[in-house]
């Protein structure tokens, strides 16, 4: 089965030229410049909320370099004749004025202090869940506790060596259509006592709706779970990781390569999980960020 794939991108022969209008472009949308030895690197948002992605576009001589930002570093990536950065706002992170430093591979450096980092109105989740399901997420028997111990190494292990190349072409797209019934981001009460904070999109949908993967990439996990019940993780490369939680069947294993649009599960309830659906999430450098932001992510 097969769905929408969504747009598709020329192959980078045909884009060269583009580059440039793509920068200049993102700087007339209100983006930011900075020169770099005489090279403009271009910023797609100077002023991000907190939970979203930042994507640096710079000329190919950045590559193998680095953007320092709140003490964590990112790489510039080649990509074709440019170099790129992804810099994942955190969740976490406190709003405010950020300095943005640019390394270059010889190490020599150049600042910036326009980031801008400003609070999200994340919605709040109440949830009332009984003892059993409790269990599944702070288990007290210790058995369970050991299984949640090694749920965590597999899950470790499956974002832990991304591929190095890019292995997608287009933007990312929804893995299946139905109704958000939490949010990214929001905060999430158990029986009105602080549990965590949401790290991807709930979408309800009947049990056994076919998921897709939402780009291509290679599964790094497919397993049963304690807590996220039957769960899939794919490497897209680049540390770029998609996950699809409480599925009631998987249709891939480990070391399979997918392609977008690709079926690779059934929607379910397995899991902690109060009724059928997905969860769906994606994450950068191991940072969870807003799953719409690679939906618009075009490079």
């Amino acid at each position: 089965m097969k769905i929408n794939k969504g747009r598709r991108w020329p192959v980078w022969k045909l884009m060269i030229e583009a580059v440039w209008i793509i920068l200049l472009a993102a700087i007339l949308l209100g983006s930011g410049a900075l020169t770099v030895e005489g090279s403009d690197i271009a910023i797609s948002n100077l002023e991000p909320e907190i939970g979203r992605l930042i994507v640096v576009w710079a000329h190919g001589d950045l590559a193998e370099g680095e953007i320092i930002i709140n003490e964590e570093s990112f790489p510039f990536r080649a990509d074709g004749e440019r170099a790129v950065a992804l810099i994942p706002i955190s969740y976490w992170w406190n709003p405010g004025s950020y300095t943005l430093t640019v390394v270059d591979r010889q190490g020599r450096t150049w600042t910036k202090e326009e980031i801008r980092i400003q609070k999200a109105d994340f919605d709040e989740s109440y949830l009332t869940v009984d003892e059993e399901q409790e269990e599944l997420v702070r288990p007290t028997d210790p058995e369970r506790q050991e299984r949640q111990r090694k749920d965590r190494e597999l899950v470790a292990r499956a974002r832990a060596e991304s591929r190095r190349e890019r292995l997608w072409d287009s933007a990312f797209i929804w893995p299946l259509e139905g109704r958000i019934t939490t949010d990214f981001g929001a905060t999430r009460y158990h029986n009105n006592e602080l549990a965590n904070r949401h790290n991807g999109i709930d979408i309800a949908a009947p049990v056994g709706t076919p998921v897709a993967a939402s780009n291509t990439g290679e599964v790094t996990l497919a397993a049963d779970l304690l807590a996220t019940g039957k769960t899939i993780i794919i490497d897209h490369g680049w540390n770029i990781y998609s996950s699809y939680l409480h599925l009631s069947e998987l249709k891939v294993e480990v070391g399979d390569k997918v392609e977008q649009g690709q079926e690779i599960g059934l929607v379910g309830a397995t899991g902690f999980a109060t009724g059928p659906h997905l969860h769906w999430s994606l994450s950068y450098n191991r940072i969870f960020l807003d799953p719409r932001d690679f939906v618009e992510l075009e490079l």
